[in-house]
């Protein structure tokens, strides 16, 4: 069986001049899951002192920040490049220097974005204040009308025309000018707001502009005006468009260069991390961790190399020796396939050290699981497809993919059973491989197969529940074994008594049924199936006062308190399993549901004039619709609930530590 990962406790000394080549080659493992020396079960630690720390640590990992702000400005990350392990720190003045020269291009970038946009804003008012008033009366648009617009009207030098439609051009002003056929002067209105006034004074007497009087507007005046705004606001846009892709250009321009940095900032940040746990003396340092057993020797080369051989190596077991009293880090080691459900698993908790890795058989219980509630090839290839095409999406993204991976996975289960009933859409497409759970469920066609009645559905998911929980015994059972936990394997409620007790509860069970729920077996029968496993739960609290008072931690026996705990233990683990066995019946209970909703559905359309019907047809699409989100829901829901909740209560023990290596790309 798949449990964790083997690992062992790296104790080591090597020369203190070898600290920073140490870190960065334990980094470019990747492997160290660092331990404190002064940590140890060790009396030599009180002799040590915490190894130096660079003063720019603080300084590399503001840096680094600021570097990977850069690149989250244009939606990237830095691209992770693979370091010497030789390398030397950073420069942190030269990196400093770099980081200011790309801030200044992205401010410079910002800036000419607000400032076009500040003219966007004010060409907009002149526009809104031009298609609101222009037009009216002239007394009502001359240089003292009230409101924001100011409207000149005169005569510039026909020479001047051209200087003035470019001074006027990077301003939010309206002009309508009219060259003459013949003369020196040219007819022109220059609309502004008022607070523009000023500006517009020296750019009008170098056009020579003679005030004249004001003439009525009119609809072709107003919209030659409105053109020209918008012209001006069309140039204003690209603007804007170029400038907020300077800042793309700036990062774009030096990208291999900050990935660069960014690399050497992280090494330099996370070497300071590993060196925080190390200790030393005048001349040497002292350093620990725990390591994946399958790594020793690469370990072992790595340190090797870093201090010239001069390194002095120490591998522990777990719980034993100086690591007798350390947590060990667990790692679990599943195929990438497998990736959701391992996510799965630690999202409930991390497994205890040496036990079980459950990822495959939670793979394997929740699609079956899930593929029993919603068992529709035509719903389970919708799923299927939302989540490839998700998968592809958070790729492209740099963005987390087990959610995406557990639909494709989830709609692969739902088609495989559809398949199994016969099942597309909620019609009977195909023949039943195993037996027609549509037809059973609403009774709206023929079934055949072994199944026949909602009874038979129901009976298949109390079985397959028991299968479930029967596996949850036995695992649990090989964890207490492996750990050497006999008193628990022998008389623990999940334990060889506990299920003992569930087997021939079960034979009973199976027994009644077939009797057509007449006959039991006899007393003696029940007496011997059930009797000895009630005895050996009655041993565990003896046996745990026993263990007490060895320890000098109880004194005599109160043997009224140790019979209300045998009783207590016998109603949990009679009550338990047989409330964890029915609760598999809200498999058959979603997958029933999701067959008559369907049903409900082709009903309705009937009604409305026929499955091929306009009416029909969208009520058939809207249901479809609904079944796939809302029983989609349910089903993954509930097989989860049924794998935290009845499955890992039988075996699972989560009180591990997870494995948290220190490394470029993890941490």
């Amino acid at each position: 069986m798949s449990g964790t990962a083997s690992m062992r406790l790296l104790v080591a000394a090597a020369p203190a001049t070898a600290s920073d080549a140490i870190s960065r080659e334990l980094l470019a493992l990747g492997a160290l899951d660092a331990v404190a020396v002064r940590e140890l079960e060790a009396t030599w630690k009180d002799k040590l002192r915490p190894d130096r720390t660079d003063a720019a640590d603080s300084g590399a990992g503001e840096l680094r920040k600021r570097v990977e702000g850069f690149f989250q400005l244009v939606g990237r990350a830095p691209e992770i490049r693979k370091p010497a392990a030789t390398g030397s720190p950073v420069d942190l003045a030269a990196a400093s220097r770099v980081v200011e020269e790309v801030s200044e291009g992205i401010a410079a970038s910002r800036e000419r974005q607000k400032a076009l946009q500040d003219e966007l804003l004010r060409l907009d008012e002149v526009r809104k204040q031009v298609a609101a008033r222009f037009g009216s009366a002239a007394g009502e648009l001359g240089r003292g009308a009230s409101g924001f617009l100011s409207v000149r009207s005169g005569t510039v030098a026909r020479k001047a025309l051209r200087r003035l439609e470019d001074d006027l051009a990077s301003l939010p002003v309206a002009l309508i000018a009219r060259p003459p056929e013949q003369g020196e002067r040219a007819d022109a209105i220059v609309m502004s707001l008022k607070r523009d006034e000023r500006t517009l004074e020296p750019i009008l007497a170098r056009a020579e502009w003679v005030q004249g009087e004001l003439p009525s507007g009119s609809p072709a005046d107003r919209d030659e005006a409105l053109k020209g705004i918008e012209a001006k606001a069309a140039v204003l846009r690209t603007a804007q468009r170029t400038a907020a892709e300077g800042v793309e250009t700036v990062i774009g321009e030096r990208s291999a260069e900050l990935s660069e940095l960014w690399t050497r900032l992280r090494v330099d940040e996370l070497s300071a991390s590993i060196r925080a746990g190390f200790s030393s003396t005048e001349r040497a340092v002292l350093f620990s961790g725990w390591i994946p057993a399958r790594l020793r020797a690469a370990t072992e080369e790595a340190l090797e190399r870093a201090s010239g051989g001069a390194c002095v190596i120490e591998w522990h077991e777990p719980a034993s020796g100086e690591a007798r009293k350390l947590s060990v880090p667990v790692q679990l080691r599943n195929p990438r396939l497998l990736g959701a459900f391992q996510g799965l698993v630690t999202n409930y908790g991390t497994p205890e050290y040496g036990s079980i890795d459950p990822t495959p058989f939670v793979a394997v219980s929740y699609l079956a699981m899930f593929g029993l509630m919603f068992g529709d090839a035509g719903h389970g290839l919708v799923v299927a497809l939302a989540g490839v095409l998700g998968l592809l999406r958070a790729r492209a993204r740099g963005k987390k993919t087990a959610l995406f991976e557990l639909f494709a996975w989830c709609g692969l289960s739902a088609m495989v059973a559809g398949v199994l009933f016969g099942s597309w859409f909620g019609l009977p497409l195909t023949p039943a491989l195993w037996f027609d759970f549509h037809g059973v469920a609403t009774g709206a066609h023929a079934s055949g197969g072994p199944v026949r009645d909602v009874y038979g559905i129901l009976g298949i998911s109390i079985k397959f529940g028991m299968i479930v929980l029967v596996l949850g015994i036995l695992l649990n059972w090989y964890n207490l074994a492996r750990s050497r936990r006999w008193r628990a394997l022998l008389v623990g409620k999940h334990g060889l008594a506990g299920g003992w007790i569930y087997m021939a509860g079960a034979w009973i069970a199976f027994g009644f049924v077939a009797s057509g729920y007449r006959t039991l077996p006899s007393g003696p029968v029940i007496a011997l199936l059930l009797g000895p496993p009630v005895l050996l739960l009655g041993l565990a609290p003896p046996l745990e006062h026993l263990e007490k008072r060895r320890k000098g931690e109880a004194k005599g026996f109160p043997v009224g308190i140790f019979l209300l705990e045998w009783a207590v233990e016998l109603l949990e683990a009679f009550s338990g399993y047989l409330a964890n066995t029915l609760s598999f019946m809200r498999v058959a209970g979603l997958g029933i549901a999701h067959a008559t909703l369907m049903g409900a559905f082709f009903s309705i359309a009937d009604m409305v004039g026929g499955r091929l019907s306009l009416a029909g047809i969208a009520i058939l699409l809207l249901g479809n619709a609904l079944v796939i989100v809302l029983e989609g829901l349910s089903a993954g829901i509930q097989a989860l609930r049924l794998n935290y909740y009845e499955f890992f209560s039988k075996y699972f023990n989560g009180t591990g530590r997870a494995y948290r290596p220190i490394s470029l790309g993890g941490s």
